[in-house]
């Protein structure tokens, strides 16, 4: 189930890929709340999300509930509350209302090691920069969070090498992140995120520092993944494409 409040957040967007189109356009026209059931397991489920900085309003009562294999995209203008609201819904952050579940686990309520701990098992994270620790190899770095999560080295390499190697990176897992193009590094990253086979990737704008053609390849690996590793992703984007869940030509 996906429930969308439109005043919930200021002026923005949220497009929800796989709700029928008469459904999105619902989404974008009505007031007051639309909301699409399909039979899915419930990844996030969230209700009554409010967030102020000061006197600003930015989140006003975010009703989501977002089921496995789905890719939501949240678009909107600046300032807009869209980051705010990932970075909330990913733990990074705390609403100041409201009641956040994932995997039926309410978050709010986690001292703050069984907090990172949940984060680390449950949770992936993609942002604009790849964020990659430069005197570690690529598949080093991917096996990082594995490490952190208590994986030993043989449990954790060879999960690491089938992802890059599903990425198109299995010639690249001694290669330091200079030593590859920025469609290479956040291909990477995208890795380090799914390594401990996380319930939902939340990506801040992951291919707002890429070219065109690199910019492309992600998105088609991210539907990729969809259907290969039922995965889901909560995604602020401005690309129109991933937005309206077009998926791009082969």
């Amino acid at each position: 189930m996906i429930s969308y409040k439109s005043e919930a957040i200021m002026p923005s967007l949220f497009f929800f890929p796989g709700i029928p189109r008469e459904f999105r356009a619902q989404i974008l026209a009505a007031p007051g709340r639309v909301v699409f059931s399909p039979k899915t397991h419930t990844v996030i489920q969230a209700n009554g999300i409010h967030k102020s900085y000061g006197k600003l309003h930015v989140l006003k009562g975010v009703d989501i509930e977002i089921g496995r294999a789905e890719i939501v995209a949240i678009v909107g203008k600046s300032g807009a509350g869209k980051s705010t609201l990932l970075h909330i819904l990913g733990t990074l952050d705390q609403a100041d209302k409201g009641e956040i579940r994932i995997d039926g686990e309410a978050v709010a309520q986690l001292s703050s090691t069984r907090l990172a701990a949940f984060r680390n098992k449950h949770i992936g994270f993609i942002f604009q920069f790849h964020h990659l620790l430069p005197e570690f190899t690529a598949l080093e770095n991917v096996c990082i969070p594995a490490f952190i999560g208590g994986q030993t080295e043989a449990v954790a390499e060879p999960r690491a090498k089938e992802l890059l190697d599903y990425l198109g990176l299995g010639d690249r897992f001694s290669h330091k992140p200079g030593q590859l193009s920025g469609g290479e590094q956040q291909r990477v990253a995208v890795a380090r995120a799914l390594v401990n086979q996380p319930s939902v990737v939340f990506a801040d704008e992951p291919s707002g520092n890429l070219d065109s053609v690199s910019s492309q390849e992600l998105h088609q690996l991210l539907f990729s993944l969809r259907k290969d590793f039922g995965q889901t992703f909560v995604i602020v984007t401005h690309n129109t494409e991933l937005a309206s869940n077009e998926r791009p030509a082969a």
